[in-house]
């Protein structure tokens, strides 16, 4: 006979979400702070522009200093940068004005939003299932999920803008949720502040929960009156639009020309494979196993049946919920031409919740806490990846290695400078963004046309260039200048050309 636990006895919902955020927040700290260098794409483009928005905040800027003509078409090498919403830039940039410039700085927000996140999720799963076992074998799924490490650390494209993205969503999500709970109007104010920050961050996929929240209207409009629950629904959409319209205004009346560009180009997204980011109907689908972990994935659908059948779980909550990802899977397979497997993500956390009611029935169905135990710690594991992640930081990753001593090299570069050098020429690929951002006092090119290095010369600018090594070699306008200082490059270059 087993003894009943003292209700004082028993663990919070409150002590749950205290250690459950530690505990990512910890794992995060550890993904953040494990490369010392900028990730190709896209961290250093994000990286850049949120140190020039220290200065400027409102003036979004990838080449502070431009010395030589740009195309401003070309979002990794023009001045004025309007290639992304700006909300998770001035996260970074107010993270690294508090703590200084680094690479944990930068990425210090989405460590705190990503762990914020896990708590999120186990809010919105307990309101729609009311298990607190399931609840938190969902956010234990995303406090591990590999993905969502790598995505904090800046190794996926889009990194930081997506774990924004993916915050704002769930959090407008979960604002919606209570809201479901008790209908008071304060959380209609949350959900479209969620909302517009979403938006400010990524765009109009972050109306992500209107969708969800026109779907619950429309399923009970015939069961109430929606009068109340209507208007609430306009103020959410009143509030969100205070906060992502402004922005719009002020950079399509400051530079008409780029915001004009920057909104055909998204657009151009659902009609054209981008940058060759091309991929069938099936992409996405083909891509599952990488967003949540080999095998665990199944549990998908096995637990959306689940959901479907059951008598206990929140069904006006999980309609939305289910909608909302159907639709966002959907969309981006059959309607946008270019594919990026980032582009889903957002929604992942709804399917980790379906991933918990797959291993929840388990335990359901045969009794047994060892065998449910085992399942979710296999389940857990499969997530994380572990041989992905020890492949990734094992010695015999040439290029990451590589990257962490190139860093090195550039971090130090100014003490090897004369002091009146301002220009830094013949860098490797796009590493001239790297460059800037760990010297901000220094602009710096791949290379320059004669014309543009001949302007620099009449000026009299002292100029710095790494020495040739028989693949970016200086051509003799540059080598014969008298102000030219040359830096031994003493790192490698990269085999795949930019």
């Amino acid at each position: 006979m087993t003894r009943a636990v003292p209700r004082s006895g028993r663990i919070t919902h409150a002590q749950i979400l205290c250690l459950l955020f530690g505990v990512a927040f910890l794992i995060r700290i550890l993904f953040a702070q494990a490369d010392l260098f900028l990730h190709n794409w896209d961290e250093r483009f994000h990286a850049l522009v949120a140190r020039n928005l220290m200065h400027d905040p409102f003036k979004p800027m990838l080449i502070a200093n431009p010395l030589a003509a740009y195309d401003f078409k070309d979002w990794t090498g023009n001045n004025i940068w309007l290639h992304k919403q700006p909300l998770f830039l001035w996260q970074m940039a107010l993270s690294m004005k508090v703590f200084g410039v680094s690479e944990l700085a930068l990425r210090l927000p989405s460590v705190l939003t990503g762990s914020l996140m896990v708590v999120l999720l186990f809010r919105i799963a307990f309101l729609l299932t009311a298990n607190t076992t399931l609840s938190l074998l969902a956010a234990t799924l995303l406090c591990f999920s590999h993905f969502h490490l790598e995505l904090i650390a800046g190794i996926h494209a889009m990194d930081h803008n997506d774990v924004a993205l993916g915050f704002y969503v769930l959090a407008s999500l979960w604002a919606w949720a209570e809201y479901r709970r008790d209908g008071r109007w304060h959380w209609a104010f949350l959900v479209g502040a969620f909302a517009g920050c979403a938006i400010l961050n990524k765009w109009l996929v972050g109306l992500t929960v209107f969708l969800g929240w026109s779907v619950h209207i429309l399923s009970t409009m015939r069961q109430k009156n929606l009068r109340r629950e209507t208007g609430h629904f306009l103020l959410a959409l009143l509030v969100c639009g205070a906060v992502f319209v402004p922005w719009q205004v002020y950079i399509a009346s400051t530079w008409p020309i780029e915001a004009k560009y920057e909104y055909d180009y998204n657009n151009r997204h659902l009609t054209e494979a981008i940058e060759g980011h091309g991929g069938s109907i099936w992409y996405y689908a083909e891509n599952v196993p990488a967003l949540f972990g080999k095998y665990v994935w199944v549990l998908i659908p096995v637990g959306v049946g689940l959901a479907l059948a059951s008598r206990t779980i929140d069904r006006s909550l999980l309609r939305p919920l289910l909608a909302i990802v159907a639709f966002v899977f959907l969309f981006f397979s059959l309607s946008v031409k270019t594919k990026i497997n980032t582009y889903v993500f957002f929604v992942a956390p709804l399917c980790m919740i379906f991933m918990a009611t797959g291993l929840s029935e388990l335990h359901r169905r045969t009794g047994s806490r060892v065998l449910f135990v085992l399942a979710s710690c296999a389940g857990v594991v499969l997530s994380f990846d572990p041989g992905r992640t020890l492949a990734y930081f094992s010695a015999s990753n040439v290029e990451r290695n590589r990257r962490i001593e190139t860093t090195r090299i550039l971090k130090d570069l100014k003490s090897s400078l004369p002091a009146d050098v301002r220009v830094v020429l013949n860098t490797n690929d796009l590493e001239n963004l790297d460059l800037m951002f760990y010297n901000n006092d220094l602009t710096a090119y791949r290379r320059l046309s004669k014309s543009e290095f001949e302007s620099l010369a009449k000026q009299g600018t002292a100029v710095a260039a790494f020495k040739s090594d028989g693949r970016h070699d200086l051509p003799d306008y540059v080598s014969a200048y008298p102000l030219l200082h040359v830096i031994d490059r003493g790192y490698a270059f990269r085999d795949d050309p930019y």
